[in-house]
Formats: C-alpha cells, structure tokens, sequence
C-alpha cells in the first residue's frame, strides 16, 4: 500500500510522512510540558531534596557514564558511581548541579524520578583544599595498604575524592 502511494505521488508522500510524523512528536512533547514534564524525588536519609517536583531533565552519573532522564524515558533503574548529579527545573533553565557518593535513579513508565543516595552536596559547598587533603591521604592509605580489606576501603575514597575534584573543576 505504502508502494502504491509513493508510486502514485511520484515519492512525495515521504516528506508529508516526515513533516506529519514531526508535528505528533511536537505536540506529545507540548503535551508532556504542560503537564510538568516528570516527576523527581532525590532523598537521602535524612531529608528530600526534591519531592515529587516537576523537573525537565537529571544527568546521573551512571556506572558506564553520565546519561539524561527526561519524561517518557524508557524505565529504568541504574546504580550511580560518586559523581555530579545535574538538575535542570526549567527547560532552559540553570543546572543545579550536586556530588553525590553514589546510590540509585530510577524512573518509571509514568515519568517519575527517584533518586536515592546517602551523601549529596551542593557543588558550591565543595571545599577545594579539604578535597586535595582527602585524595592525597587516600592515596597514601591505598599505597601503604597491607591487607585487601585496606587497600578496597582506600582505593572507594581514592575514587569518591577524584570525582569531587573532577567536579570542582568543571564547576
């Protein structure tokens, strides 16, 4: 069927397809803004962050690497690796920009977000000497490690302090 019409428009049909195909995307997107876009929640234990507010995108920092939650995201659930997490509240708007020591997002078919971790800090909170001090004890304490036990807790601190200053450098 698809053949004949092309046959019988002389293949214009396809840029009519393309335009028509556009405009429904375009409008499910409008849809989806007016409606608040999705629905983020970021708790830690002992207090939320965000509740169930309407947001336009996170970036997480996901163990094979920082990817995007937006509304109509296919569901998923991702541990996260020390790292900033990105949140933008308005399309166009600021990042708001958090290091977290690692935790969980996950988003559902209905658009909500959840984010669950133990640590998180405001990127501006971040003390650039006190993190140099912590990676370079770290490091010290990876380096003099006898046992496995020693060596696995030194090189976690190593990593959650070189996230710290790889995102004080890309404040």
């Amino acid at each position: 069927m698809l053949r004949r019409s092309l046959l019988a428009t002389g293949g214009r049909a396809v840029p009519a397809m393309r335009r028509s195909l556009h405009a429904t995307a375009a409008r499910l997107a409008e849809g989806e803004a007016a409606a608040g876009g999705m629905k983020f929640s970021f708790t830690l234990p002992e207090k939320s962050l965000y509740e169930a507010a309407p947001v336009e995108m996170v970036i997480v920092p996901g163990l094979d690497g920082f990817f995007g939650l937006m509304p109509a995201h296919v569901p998923t659930i991702a541990e996260l690796k020390p790292g900033v997490v990105s949140v933008q509240e308005v399309a166009g708007g600021p990042l708001k920009k958090y290091f977290v020591s690692g935790g969980f997002a996950t988003i559902d078919a209905d658009s909500v977000c959840n984010l669950t971790t133990l640590e998180a800090v405001d990127i501006e909170e971040l003390d650039e000497e006190a993190v140099k001090t912590g990676l370079a004890q770290y490091q010290a304490a990876y380096a003099a490690a006898t046992e496995d036990m020693e060596k696995t807790e030194a090189e976690i601190g190593v990593d959650c302090y070189q996230a710290m200053a790889y995102a004080i450098t890309d404040k």
